[in-house]
């Protein structure tokens, strides 16, 4: 057993640059033996595995673990090195979801219309699998400068009408999104992008673990 002596860690990047998930935190602890060892808790991101193809098919590939071309020393239920771990609150006004209150929005959005479940990934992983009930919103097109077209088409299935010129969110939707995980930044780019155009936060709804932790707790899934 594992005793850690509280108090005896230090931070392993400068206070002036604190990437904790990458640099690391230092800690001592007493083994079984009790000896003294010291470690650094960090995310692992091994070299060897960092050309693996971030795509559905290599991701997702037998029953969610990676495809067969993928070496045996890389092999996860998903390519857990991916991306970058978000903080658990995307904002003070923006509540953040687990499993049980996804099941709840969801049972609740089949009598409430104006409640969206909302998958944020491009099209190639939302119709490789997703969850059930969800639509797609695929956070590239919610950037506005670069598909003005595609821009406007969803924000009137989200609810939100142009008057005069302004954007007006009076009958816009509460949405809950979700991506791939708590290291997927394409429902927090979603996010963002409408809470810059006006987009009330508390019509906005986070699944933070997204697939990840949607696939590892056994919940049903779907290919639309």
């Amino acid at each position: 057993m594992l005793k850690i002596i509280i108090g005896s860690f230090v931070l392993a990047s400068s206070i002036f640059a604190v990437d904790l998930q990458n640099d690391g935190v230092e800690v001592k602890y007493k083994n079984s033996k009790d000896e003294v060892k010291e470690i650094v808790i960090k995310r692992e991101k091994p070299q060897e595995c960092l050309s693996v193809n971030f795509d559905p098919k290599v991701v997702y590939g037998g029953i969610h673990q990676a495809a067969d071309s993928v070496k045996a020393d890389c092999k996860r239920a998903f390519v857990t090195y991916m991306g970058k771990i978000a903080p658990i609150k995307f904002s003070d006004n923006v509540e953040t979801f687990g499993e049980v209150e996804v099941l709840d929005f969801i049972e609740k959005a089949k009598n409430d219309k104006t409640m969206l479940l909302v998958d944020s990934r491009t099209e190639n992983w939302f119709y490789h699998e997703t969850i059930p009930s969800a639509i797609n919103v695929p956070y590239v097109y919610l950037k506005q400068s670069q598909y003005p077209d595609e821009f406007e088409e969803y924000l009137e299935i989200l609810g939100v009408k142009k008057v005069d010129g302004k954007y007006n969110f009076t009958n816009a939707k509460t949405l809950l999104m979700f991506c791939n995980g708590a290291w997927c930044g394409q429902s927090p780019e979603s996010m963002k992008y409408l809470t810059d155009i006006g987009y009330p936060e508390s019509k906005l709804k986070w699944y933070r673990g997204g697939m990840q932790s949607w696939l590892s707790l056994g919940l049903t899934t779907l290919k639309p």
